[in-house]
């Protein structure tokens, strides 16, 4: 058993992952006229990014009670959306499943997601290697992707 807990350590079992990315789904409900986000990071990558400015302890009894905020000022810094103007979104909520955070914002009042311009550069000020893919969703539309990476120049998702 210890030779196993041994060679688990030695190849990485235990080590900090060796790949950073982030998925941002946005996917436009026309019913609703809004762009529904869904953000899948990894929990301790962005804990990590954090902790200058406040100990998130994500999903445990001792999260940050401003752990939202500080998420989403995190968030208003990192990523833009523009269609025609500037987007801003109301933060929805997070939940955490094992090491992956799910964080959960919407946009009103968006009538297609024809031409919407991105940017993201969530965690590329601490991980060179972060990629942040982003998949963009509509009704009747395929699904469009990019991948940011740094120093990568906003996109525009058009069908």
């Amino acid at each position: 058993m210890k030779a196993l807990f041994l060679t688990l350590t030695l190849f990485g079992a235990v080590a900090p992952h060796d790949f950073f990315v982030s998925i941002l789904t946005i996917r436009h409900v026309p019913a609703t006229q809004t762009l529904d986000l869904t953000w899948r990071i990894t929990a301790h990558d962005i804990e990590h990014a954090l902790e200058n400015v406040a100990p998130l302890k994500l999903g445990s009894d001792k999260e940050h009670p401003k752990a939202d905020s500080i998420l989403n000022a995190y968030f208003l810094r990192h990523l833009v959306l523009f269609q025609e103007k500037q987007l801003t979104w109301k933060w929805i909520g997070k939940e955490l499943d094992g090491e992956t955070l799910y964080c959960y914002l919407q946009v009103d009042g968006i009538a297609s997601p024809k031409d919407l311009v991105v940017q993201n550069t969530l965690l590329q000020d601490l991980f060179l290697e972060q990629q942040n893919l982003v998949h963009v969703e509509g009704e009747k539309m395929p699904t469009r992707s990019h991948t940011f990476v740094r120093e990568s120049r906003p996109h525009a998702f058009t069908w």
